[in-house]
């Protein structure tokens, strides 16, 4: 039985976290140190690992999302059921968006536009699902060849219609599932490596230009493979040229989803946010051919979710059917875990030119939001700058960097991190965080030593870069104190 101090989730609180360890007893924080502290921590870290996963929900086609009647409350993303195809942006669409958008979450569109024209266009509504005689899988290359401009075009418009709905605001359009099935082996007159990257970028393009605030989720089928393909040899050689400018996530969709570290068909979870360098969007909500699946339970588990979100997994979308209401329970839980009445310390650092020392530029300016006053001093030796405050420093260029505390139990501590890019151009990252003699217990989103007196983080495979006007977010925990 494990024992859970009352104070992990605030005043109050009252939650048992990593149930599977074998059940819970909530007791109340008497401020005294003993041996369960050491599982209170583990369990702590999970918390705050888990907390930094975003939470959705995918209602089928024409099913809306009307909590709590029907409808998880709590999710941070809302997909749109109906998906975009050969019709564009309709009335439904836009009714839907602007109803995710007043409740102050993120709409979430299936871009299915190409492909549904094409199938239109061949006269078969047959998806290729495994039929190698189906039209789409045969003749679908030569009419996306022939049609792609008229396509890139659908989507310029149908993305128009979702910004003038958006008011700003950030939508994910989940791009042309089973994109890969135009350069399969079955086609007749396959698309070239050449085709398919520039194919993709023109309607890249046309999203872009329609909607600035969109973003796309690259589609990665669950049943891709390399060999099934006329020339990939590899899952980035199938989309390594396609224009990230606009690209913040791969996704998976079309069959159920369970946490596992093992293989989903093909590929783990940390083999597919590997090999594109990108988080993971899984929606766990349809079936193969659409059809609905149940909440599944196993991503209803902190520990499990930890897991996942060190395996780069950034988003879960779970279903509208099923245990919906235990669904909305868990998210306020995990959502709940990571609150905190301590202060924020935020810092950016500003590359210039260094007289002295070597590696790059040295230099900049923190300042620190969690006092009136601000400091700044001149450094060398590599790029960024130092706090006498706060010590935090950052390389990279002009990188602002917020260090948010998560979690506390006696003897330790997890902090979130977000660092955001302010100035032009593509650049890695490195963030230097003073330990205050602390040690590192746990991390995840991110590399992390102890180096002198120094907690040192840089990116892992899918966020080692930051772009401008782009953000990067991870944790860690350590043993001491802040």
């Amino acid at each position: 039985m494990t024992k859970i101090k009352g104070s992990l989730f605030g005043a109050g609180a009252a939650a048992c976290l990593l149930a599977a360890l074998g059940g819970c007893i909530v007791a109340a924080d008497d401020g005294s140190s003993s041996e369960e502290d050491e599982i209170f921590a583990d369990e702590a870290a999970a918390a705050a690992a888990a907390s930094q996963m975003r939470f959705g929900v995918a209602p089928q086609w024409s099913q809306t999302w009307s909590p709590p009647q029907s409808g998880p409350a709590n999710v941070d993303v809302v997909a749109v059921g109906d998906w975009l195809q050969s019709g564009g942006f309709t009335s439904t669409h836009k009714t839907k968006l602007q109803q995710i958008v007043n409740a102050g979450k993120t709409p979430y569109f299936f871009g299915y536009i190409a492909t549904d024209m094409t199938k239109k266009g061949l006269g078969s509504e047959n998806d290729c699902d495994g039929n190698s005689g189906a039209p789409l899988c045969q003749k679908g290359a030569a009419y996306v060849r022939a049609n792609i401009a008229s396509m890139a075009s659908a989507y310029q418009k149908a993305a128009a219609g979702i910004s003038a709905a958006l008011g700003g605001r950030e939508a994910l359009i989940h791009i042309e599932p089973d994109w890969y099935q135009f350069s399969q082996t079955a086609q007749q007159n396959a698309l070239t490596e050449t085709e398919s990257d520039s194919f993709i970028n023109q309607i890249l393009g046309a999203i872009k230009s329609g909607c600035p605030s969109c973003k796309v989720v690259i589609d990665f089928s669950p049943w891709f493979s390399p060999s099934a393909t006329k020339w990939a040899s590899s899952v980035g050689d199938f989309y390594d040229g396609w224009d990230r400018s606009v690209v913040k996530y791969v996704g998976l969709t079309g069959k159920q989803f369970p946490f596992t570290t093992g293989k989903i068909d093909n590929f783990t979870y940390k083999e597919i946010t590997t090999a594109l360098s990108l988080p993971l969007v899984i929606v766990d909500a349809y079936t193969f051919g659409g059809g609905p699946i149940n909440v599944d339970s196993t991503w209803l588990n902190e520990s499990n979710v930890a897991k996942a979100v060190d395996m780069g997994v950034a988003i879960v979308m779970l279903s509208q059917t099923g245990d919906v209401a235990g669904y909305d329970s868990f998210i306020a839980r995990v959502k709940g875990s990571s609150s905190s009445s301590s202060s924020s310390t935020t810092s950016s650092s500003s590359s210039s030119s260094s007289t002295s020392g070597s590696g790059g530029g040295g230099g900049g300016t923190t300042t620190s939001s969690s006092s009136s006053s601000s400091s700044s001093s001149t450094g060398s030796g590599g790029s960024g700058g130092s706090n006498p405050g706060t010590g935090v420093r950052v390389e990279g260029g002009n990188i602002t960097v917020s260090i948010t505390p998560n979690s506390t139990w006696t003897g330790g501590y997890c902090n979130n991190v977000k660092l955001t890019k302010t100035d032009s151009g593509e650049t890695t990252w490195k963030l230097y965080v003073p330990s205050n003699g602390a040690t590192l217990r746990d991390f995840w989103n991110t590399s992390a030593v102890k180096q002198g007196t120094d907690f040192v983080f840089t990116g892992v495979s899918w966020n080692a870069k930051i772009r401008p006007g782009t953000s990067v977010e991870f944790g860690y925990c350590a043993n001491g104190t802040r």
